[in-house]
């Protein structure tokens, strides 16, 4: 009798990281949930949100699209691909509370992580909190923390301002 091979272990690969942004909740949550309002916030320095389509909802689903800005510095050009695209599956979804979707970016082909998005009320505004687990890779686990600490930093400026 042949020996069984052990099922491969689902990545415990995360990161983490947390906002305080002065603004409501409904606000913050309106950011994550608006196509047009995702397009204002969303995306590396060196890149546009060309387009965006969502379906709030479980079991919808989105797509982002970022293209190079037209005045992106050559390092970006020569190390980032002309245009990307993240599409997902909401998995979990309570209004002014929580956003969990699947990840699967064009820049990382099979991969394919979950993020949670968390809302709180609190003294100063909203505190929301970002998990994403699941990666394939360290090596990916930082590439998207440096990428979500942009997001988050744009979010939190466009929001209060």
């Amino acid at each position: 009798m042949e020996a069984l091979e052990p099922a491969p272990a689902l990545s415990t690969i995360m990161l983490t990281q947390s906002r305080v942004i002065r603004a409501p909740r409904t606000s913050v949550y309106q950011a994550w949930a608006d196509p047009d309002f995702i397009k204002q916030w969303f995306g590396p320095a060196a890149m546009f949100c060309a387009a965006v389509s969502l379906e709030v909802r479980v079991g919808g689903t989105y797509r982002i699209e970022m293209h190079m800005k037209p005045d992106a510095p050559p390092q970006a050009r020569a190390n980032m691909s002309q245009e990307a695209v993240v599409t997902g599956t909401y998995t979990q979804v309570v209004p002014n509370e929580l956003l969990q979707f699947t990840w699967e970016p064009s820049w990382s082909p099979g991969e394919r992580s979950l993020v949670t998005i968390s809302l709180r009320d609190i003294t100063a505004g909203t505190e929301l909190t970002l998990r994403q687990e699941k990666f394939a890779s360290e090596q990916s686990r930082d590439a998207h923390q440096q990428g979500w600490s942009r997001a988050l930093d744009n979010l939190t400026a466009t929001l209060e301002s």
